[in-house]
């Protein structure tokens, strides 16, 4: 359209407006893509609410006749497109829309990007980063004020799809309130029974009740009321609930919104009258009840590490200051984390790595031992090597040890006394699989139980007799449509030899079941209902082939009876990074999209844990490669089994699941219409050569040593995805987002690679035929690297991305 012809619709549309009395503020033209129609757009002052208006759509519909059309009905205007209603203030954008979209031609501009050459020398080479200020001190006033411009540009660039954003948000908040799963938190003793209650504000009342006697209720704790005891800000979350195992004490941990991934542990005496608090230990990461009045704790040796490296012993009553130190991580690669056994006598004090190494170390929880703060010396079950990852289990005065020692997975019994365990000798296997993923590990009663995942045959159980070594091992198959299984805690505080668990998929929220090793049954827990949405929806598994040959597990999401005519929008996740799985637990978000038709697929790549150890390794250090290799494959393979296309295809991914879509943009940006990343891992060069940024020396172990060793420095450079923006046809629109309060991806990385991109796009060479891609960047100051706990501003978060997709795709928003 030429500016001639803006200009002479400009004149008409004012022309008209002034006739009819109306204050007119602005005036934009919009082109819809498909049939390239004109029509107009008046933004004006009127008293009549939006809301209203978009309310009674069905009351001021208009038919789509060609040539100039003008209407105005209220704050806005409505179009008829291909037999469907538009509301032009939720359908138009003000940038590139794919197929059936609109552009806005009096679009907002996108910031301006200021330049400061800069570099540095590594192994012999040259590094320029012009956007290097941006993670400088000196310059941090021009930095807000870049920010404050982007946050500005992508708040107008949303606010045109404010009406469908307030439609999803919604669904959201409905489907959840249809959930009603079971109550996660009971607990019974021969004394009491314990649970919660979810109160208005969306705190809980945690209680307990005497079973015999006068049952009469008693409150426990009150998380409400402990935030404002100690004036935690707005939004912080009161998590990890711990009984004492002599039913005296109970113990939380709270994380203060103000500092993300800063926990505190809190100690609550119960009296048979109420309930009283006592003690406050700081900057926490995980604890444990030991003895009748001892609790252990781990933490990071300084305030500004995220490495829990310490584990201490605190008296309840006593000061945290007088708290004894039982353990000391020296190696910066390692993590230290706790956890009791299932019977309880002792606590397992883990170290170990992000995915490679493992070294435990038992703490014996017997009042005798751990009454007094004299020196607590762990028992070293198995002494680290590389590659060596492994889990105890205690029963009957035995060691029970899932351990990845040999070829799969291999379960072995240990006198408690043989320990430390040495793998030069002979240990009593009890039997060994081949299963690729084993998602946990329980010894109940006298049976040893394996939860597997296995991508043919979806979740089962695997049963081993302790009593009987030569009885074949029995299987249990849970079913294909679930995507994860969580073991839950012993209920009965007596040690029950039933085993508990839950159930999840993407669509389905947890079902909790009880497994009975002794009649191999398998029963729901009473108190569930199952959401009738679920039964619209189907799970289907499939694999692609990889540009190495191998064979990449695919799970989708979609519609019963989805028609393969290319036509369905596909929204693809992938994460391939430190040995864990795509996140697939239950997401409500999802939801709203799959009733509109779209395909869902978690692409299990690898550098993920869902085949195992060797998937892991096959994607990390000098085979990173192959995680960017894989994704890629997937996508291709879903467009050519008429999924969708590129033009309908958009990538979701989170952390470093965010440098996965990052990557493929720079690879193969024809293959999606649309980005998502969150928290993104995008500048990886920067932060693996700089050991001082919190967590840098911990994944040396997932990415290499750039600094150290020039293989690693080169493969690295070749797919980060800030160094890798170059002149090309961008069609992928990009929303990333970030926290200036992210301590695990420094913010500095996604603002960068967003000022990178936008000045690619300023000079470049290519005509974007398309349409130049919408980019966004909303940079918040709170949540952190995991965002808010609060489900709302979740929700109100994915509504954003949600019209955002649909507006750089080109899809109405219905």
């Amino acid at each position: 359209m030429s500016n001639v012809t803006r200009q002479i619709i400009g004149i008409i549309c004012k022309a008209y407006w002034n006739s009819s009395k109306v204050l007119a503020s602005s005036t934009s033209i919009i082109q819809h893509r498909t049939c390239h129609q004109l029509t107009c757009k008046i933004y004006y002052q009127q008293k009549q609410p939006h809301r209203q208006i978009c309310d009674d759509v069905g009351k001021y519909q208009t038919n789509w006749n060609g040539g100039i059309y003008i209407s105005g009905l209220g704050v806005s205007s409505w179009m008829r497109i291909k037999d469907q209603t538009w509301c032009t203030s939720c359908c138009y954008h003000s940038g590139r829309l794919g197929d059936g979209g609109a552009i806005d031609v009096d679009e907002p501009k996108p910031p301006h990007v200021q330049i400061r050459q800069s570099g540095r020398t590594v192994h012999g080479k040259d590094i320029e980063d012009e956007f290097q200020w941006m993670q400088e001190g000196e310059y941090s006033d021009k930095l807000q004020d870049y920010i404050e411009q982007e946050n500005r540009f992508t708040r107008k660039a949303l606010s045109t799809s404010s009406c469908f954003q307030k439609k999803l948000l919604a669904e959201m908040r409905h489907i959840e309130t249809r959930q009603q799963p079971i109550d996660p938190f009971y607990l019974r003793s021969s004394r009491y029974e314990y649970w919660r209650e979810p109160q208005n504000d969306g705190s809980f009342l945690y209680l307990r009740r005497s079973i015999c006697g006068d049952h009469k209720r008693q409150v426990i704790l009150d998380t409400a009321g402990l935030l404002r005891r100690h004036n935690y800000p707005q939004d912080s979350a009161v998590t990890d609930i711990k009984l004492s195992r002599c039913q005296q004490y109970a113990a939380c941990m709270v994380e203060d919104s103000a500092s993300p991934e800063t926990y505190n542990t809190h100690i609550i005496r119960i009296r048979d009258d109420g309930y009283e608090y006592t003690d406050v230990i700081l900057g926490t990461v995980r604890f444990e009840f030991g003895s009748n009045n001892t609790v252990f704790y781990t933490k990071p040796s300084s305030t500004d590490s995220l490495r829990a490296s310490q584990v201490w012993k605190h008296e309840i009553g006593e000061q945290s200051q007088d708290d004894y130190l039982v353990y000391n991580e020296k190696d910066e690669r390692f993590f230290v984390d706790l956890y009791p056994t299932r019977d309880g006598h002792y606590i397992c004090l883990t170290s170990s790595t992000m995915q490679t190494m493992t070294e435990v170390w038992l703490i014996d929880t017997d009042p005798s031992v751990a009454e007094t703060n004299e020196v607590i010396t762990p028992r070293l079950v198995w002494p680290r090597q590389d590659g060596l990852e492994y889990y105890v289990e205690h029963h009957n005065g035995m060691l029970y040890i899932l351990a990845n020692f040999g070829d799969g997975w291999q379960v072995y019994k240990v006198p408690l006394n043989g320990s430390p365990c040495n793998p030069t000798l002979e240990m009593d296997g009890l039997f060994s699989t081949k299963f690729d993923k084993v998602g946990g590990f329980e010894i109940v009663g006298d049976s040893c139980i394996l939860s597997v995942l296995s991508w043919d045959e979806g979740i089962k159980l695997v049963l081993k007799s302790l009593t009987d070594p030569g009885k074949a091992e029995q299987e249990i198959k849970l079913g294909s449509e679930f995507c994860t299984i969580n073991h839950i805690p012993n209920t009965d505080i007596n040690n029950s030899d039933g085993f508990h668990f839950s159930l999840s998929s993407p669509i389905q929220p947890p079902i909790f079941y009880s497994f009975q090793p002794s009649t191999l049954s398998v029963a729901k827990l009473p108190g569930q209902e199952e959401m009738s949405v679920v039964k619209e929806f189907d799970c289907t598994r499939i694999k692609c082939l990889s540009m190495d040959g191998t064979h990449v597990p695919i799970t989708l999401f979609h519609k019963k009876e989805l028609t393969l005519d290319e036509n369905n929008p596909l929204l693809v996740c992938g994460y391939g990074a430190y040995g864990l799985d795509v996140e697939m637990g239950y997401s409500p978000e999802m939801i709203p999209l799959l009733q509109r038709g779209w395909v869902i697929a978690y692409c299990h790549i690898r550098g993920g844990g869902e085949l195992g150890r060797r998937w892991a390794q096959d994607g990390r250090q000098l085979n990173k490669p192959h995680t960017f290799e894989d994704f890629e494959s997937c996508i291709s393979h879903l467009h050519e089994a008429k999924y969708s296309q590129p033009k309908l295809t958009a990538a979701y991914g989170i952390s470093a699941g965010g440098l996965t879509v990052a990557a493929l943009c720079n690879r193969a940006p024809h293959l999606i219409q649309a980005a998502i990343l969150k928290m993104p891992f995008v500048d990886v060069l920067t932060t693996m050569l700089d050991p001082t940024i919190p967590l840098t020396v911990q994944d040396y172990d997932e990415y290499g040593d750039p600094k150290e060793d020039e293989a690693m420095y080169e493969t690295i450079k070749k797919y980060c995805p800030y160094y890798n923006i170059k002149d090309q046809d961008y069609p992928p629109s990009v929303y990333v987002t970030t926290s200036m309060t992210d301590k695990r991806v420094p913010s500095y990385g996604p603002i960068k690679y967003i000022a990178k991109l936008r000045r690619s796009m300023q000079r470049s060479s290519h005509s974007h035929k398309n349409g130049k891609p919408l980019i966004l960047l909303e940079v918040g100051q709170e949540g952190g690297h995991f965002g808010s706990l609060d489900s709302d501003v979740q929700f109100n978060q994915t509504a954003k991305e949600w019209a955002f997709l649909y507006q750089a795709i080109g899809l109405p928003p219905r």
